[in-house]
């Protein structure tokens, strides 16, 4: 029993991109436990080579008096540990790096200045934050181990205190590094200001801004740091399109488009042959992913409806009839359309046909298949009544359509 709830709470947190291991004790930390932060930073040989020796100890003595408890790191991420029962060695379950809000640019800035990082270092640091997960919900993380730790311990179950590294002396760097300059603490500070704006921007959707923005946006501005300049900038734009990917996510983006969206710009940027391409890149992907939070946001959606909009966007082909879909979502018909009226502006069955017409526009403009096959692609089976909804939303027939796009291709050649 103990194992089955053990496993299902290591899914539900994979679920949500959090890492968990189990660890016998006494500790034998590896690179693995912060994803390789330290390693990277201090380049030691060994995990904690370079740590404070009673580091370890501090947690055997604290895992001696509670069962679960917290950490906060000096690096600003979260971890929770749970000791497990009846197992030979003692193990323990650790849960983490995390963290419950978002890294702003200033906040890492910050951590970079207290932890005495070197400039070297800040883009490394950058990249590891906007990749960390983030569990917005506090109470829904500590609710869940500790329900973990009540089914495993009973009455025996003795939690939560807090370790912290504030305070605690940090190791020195194995290589020789020069203090940032007041110069480099200015471009720093103005390069982050300018990120954290831009994110803002994406979040809010914000299309008007990021135009403007986009105008300004040059990779020769942004500083140096190898003498390969392509290899250089490369590495720049793909911590760029990590930003602007968690930008468009704050803003209420569906993963599975943003995945889309990040691999595309990932690749592109690394086949990219040289600066000019580069520089064109640069300019249009915060621009994409701000198109992506205008027409996939669900922020301001109820958890509900969220998934009611992304079972409609993923199945066009399939019966999306205000009944059915009830159906599958074990709602009633008349308050499933209600609410979704109420909170998306339009009703359900027009919410359908919209997202049905577009991705038939989509189609027209990217494939040779017969309107008959869109229509069927777009999961109406009517042709009449395909034609009759794609000339109500578009203004012109689909042959029309589709006709004025092999006009328009004669007149570019």
């Amino acid at each position: 029993m103990y194992d089955s709830l053990i496993s299902f709470t290591i899914s539900v947190l994979k679920d949500v991109r959090v890492q968990s291991r189990i660890y016998t004790l006494p500790f034998e930390l590896d690179k693995s436990l912060d994803l390789g932060l330290r390693h990277k930073i201090y380049n030691t040989k060994g995990y904690f080579e370079n740590m404070p020796s009673n580091y370890s100890q501090e947690f055997q003595k604290t895992l001696e008096r509670y069962t679960l408890f917290q950490y906060s790191d000096c690096f600003g991420c979260e971890y929770i540990f749970l000791k497990l029962p009846h197992t030979e060695p003692p193990s323990v379950l650790a849960v983490g790096p995390f963290s419950y809000a978002p890294f702003t640019n200033q906040y890492i800035l910050n951590l970079c200045r207290q932890n005495q990082l070197p400039e070297s270092h800040w883009d490394f640091i950058q990249q590891y934050y906007f990749s960390l997960p983030v569990v917005n919900e506090k109470p829904w993380m500590e609710g869940l181990i500790f329900t973990l730790a009540q089914e495993l311990w009973g009455d025996k179950t003795r939690s939560i205190t807090r370790l912290s590294d504030s305070g605690r002396s940090l190791p020195m760097f194995t290589a020789s590094v020069e203090s940032p300059t007041a110069q480099s603490l200015d471009y720093m500070e103005k390069k982050y200001g300018s990120e954290d704006f831009l994110m803002k921007c994406i979040t809010a959707g914000d299309i008007e801004k990021i135009k403007e923005i986009r105008q300004r946006l040059d990779l020769s501005t942004i500083r140096q740091r190898f003498p390969n300049s392509l290899r250089d900038q490369k590495n720049n734009l793909l911590v760029f399109n990590t930003i602007c990917r968690k930008a468009a996510q704050y803003g209420g983006v569906h993963p599975i488009y943003l995945d889309t969206q990040s691999t595309k710009y990932a690749s592109r940027i690394e086949y990219a042959a040289n600066i000019k391409e580069l520089n064109s890149l640069y300019r249009d992907i915060p621009l994409r992913y701000c198109m992506l939070v205008l027409r996939y946001s669900m922020k301001d959606y109820s958890p509900t409806i969220q998934k009611v909009i992304m079972h409609i966007n993923f199945n066009l082909t399939e019966d999306l009839g205000l009944q059915t879909v009830a159906e599958h979502f074990a709602l009633n018909k008349n308050y499933l359309s209600t609410v979704f009226r109420k909170e998306v502006g339009i009703g359900f069955t027009s919410y359908v046909n919209q997202k049905r017409i577009e991705h038939a526009i989509y189609l027209l403009n990217t494939s040779s298949l017969s309107i008959q096959d869109i229509a069927s692609l777009c999961g109406i089976h009517d042709l009449n009544y395909f034609s009759r909804i794609f000339r109500q939303q578009v203004g012109m027939s689909p042959s029309s359509y589709r006709k004025g796009i092999k006009e328009d291709s004669k007149s570019e050649h």
